[in-house]
C-alpha cells in the first residue's frame, strides 16, 4: 500500500513540475516565453502600449486566416477571439505592463504549441511595423 501511495506522489510531482516550457520568441526584449501544458496556455511579454498590441493582433489574427469574433475591453487590457479552421477557439489576452510593456497570453483550445508561437510572433512582428509609422 505504501508503494503505491510513494509511487502516485511521485507521479503527480513529476506532472506538476513538468507542466511549463521555455519557448525562443521574436520578441528583441523579452526573447522567451512561457507555455503551460495543462492549461494550453502561452504567455510572454513584448515592449509597446496595449493599443498597439491590440492593432497589431487583430492584424495578426487577420494575417493568420482565423476569424475574429469578438473583443472585450477592460482596465488596460483587451480580451481578443477568434476561431480557427475546425472551429477552435483562440482567446488572446493583452494586458499593459508598467514601463512600457504589454503581457500577452494566447490559449487555443486543442492546445497547440505551435500555433500558440505562431500568434505571438505575428503580433511581434506587426508591432515593430506598427511603431514604425
Amino acid at each position: 500500500m505504501k508503494k503505491i501511495i510513494y509511487l502516485a506522489l511521485s507521479s503527480i510531482g513529476i506532472l506538476l513540475c513538468s507542466c511549463t516550457t521555455n519557448v525562443v520568441v521574436d520578441s528583441p526584449s523579452f526573447p522567451m516565453a512561457s507555455y503551460d501544458e495543462i492549461s494550453g496556455t502561452f504567455s510572454g511579454k513584448v515592449v509597446g502600449n496595449i493599443n498597439t498590441a491590440f492593432r497589431a493582433t487583430n492584424l495578426a489574427l487577420e494575417d493568420l486566416k482565423y476569424f475574429r469574433v469578438g473583443q472585450i475591453p477592460g482596465n488596460n487590457s483587451w480580451l481578443v477571439y477568434a476561431r480557427a479552421l475546425l472551429d477552435e477557439q483562440i482567446v488572446v489576452s493583452l494586458e499593459q505592463l508598467p514601463n512600457e510593456e504589454v503581457a500577452i497570453e494566447i490559449s487555443f483550445e486543442s492546445g497547440i504549441l505551435m500555433k500558440s508561437q505562431q500568434i505571438f510572433n505575428a503580433i511581434t512582428k506587426n508591432m515593430r511595423l506598427l511603431e514604425r509609422r
